[in-house]
């Protein structure tokens, strides 16, 4: 493909990027595309094949070094022609060049063709499996925080010391919710418990246990009207859902309130589901693709 070339994209792409994404109406892809360019105008590249966008991509780093992938479109009627493959190598160089040591991005459970160009020979495999309920009722928080003592974590080292033992760390580690942006996955690391436990903006991570052993944390932040639990560990079901009772108690009358989970058990997935259950909760799942550059 000699007619095959990348560049970064401007204001005047926008058009051309919005109609790639046709499950949309155009009108309403094209005032989505905008007010999007418009807040984030950095990191967007395009795909041109005969002078004609047919791909595009944003790349943003959430935290330094951590590259996300969003945004990332190739048209239909290139699909399967080698022209997303070779759009992926173009972002992997670009990003390398500004430093990125991790890239993420995120897909659906049933994307194979963005599986098939992913991985391979590109090398990203699947991270994690997100599931993601909006929406939880508030009121159950009251009850199930009882269930173990509850209490706010004030020391990183401590956590991440017991963090690092459990199974639903290690499957998610690479992959918890970004507190400075919902849309974007980070590291579970030192910085990120500092950053939640010490910084200025509503969030923490809620800790809890019986008889001075910890059994579960619950890193949650607030965007806007939103708080989330950004990630849930848990060693017991009760432990989980006594920890994720004590963030959702955070979360003010106004506010709605979500939770992601990675690597939790089933068995903590179902107790979550059935214990927030409300006439509005929605359910979301969809996979974290990365690799280290």
């Amino acid at each position: 493909m000699d007619e095959l070339t990348f560049r970064q994209a401007d204001r005047a792409d926008v058009p051309k990027m919005a109609g790639l994404f046709t499950k949309r109406p155009p009108k309403e892809r094209v005032a989505r595309m905008t007010r999007r360019f418009g807040r984030e105008p950095d990191g967007w590249y395009v795909a041109e094949l005969k002078g004609e966008i047919v791909g595009c991509c944003q790349a943003v780093f959430p935290r330094p070094k951590d590259c996300w992938l969003q945004w990332m479109r190739i048209g239909p009627n290139t699909q399967g022609s080698g022209v997303g493959g070779a759009f992926a190598d173009y972002l992997d160089r670009q990003v390398l060049a500004k430093g990125a040591e991790v890239v993420r991005l995120n897909t659906l459970p049933g994307n194979v063709r963005v599986h098939a160009m992913m991985g391979g020979v590109r090398g990203y495999t699947e991270w994690a499996r997100w599931t993601r309920w909006n929406r939880l009722a508030q009121k159950p928080a009251l009850g199930l925080a009882r269930l173990r003592q509850v209490a706010h974590a004030d020391d990183a080292e401590d956590v991440l010391a017991w963090l690092e033992g459990q199974v639903g760390y290690q499957a998610s580690f690479a992959a918890v919710t970004c507190p400075d942006d919902f849309r974007k996955t980070v590291s579970l690391d030192r910085s990120l418990l500092q950053e939640l436990i010490r910084g200025k903006k509503r969030g923490g991570c809620v800790l809890a246990g019986a008889d001075g052993d910890m059994e579960a944390a619950a890193l949650y932040a607030v965007q806007g009207q939103e708080l989330r639990i950004l990630q849930l560990v848990a060693a017991t079901t009760a432990g989980g859902l006594a920890a994720a009772a004590g963030a959702i108690r955070e979360a003010k009358p106004v506010e709605r309130v979500s939770i992601q989970l990675a690597g939790a058990s089933t068995e903590l997935m179902r107790a979550i589901q059935r214990s927030f259950a409300g006439p509005h909760l929605k359910k979301h799942e969809f996979y974290v693709f990365g690799k280290r550059l």
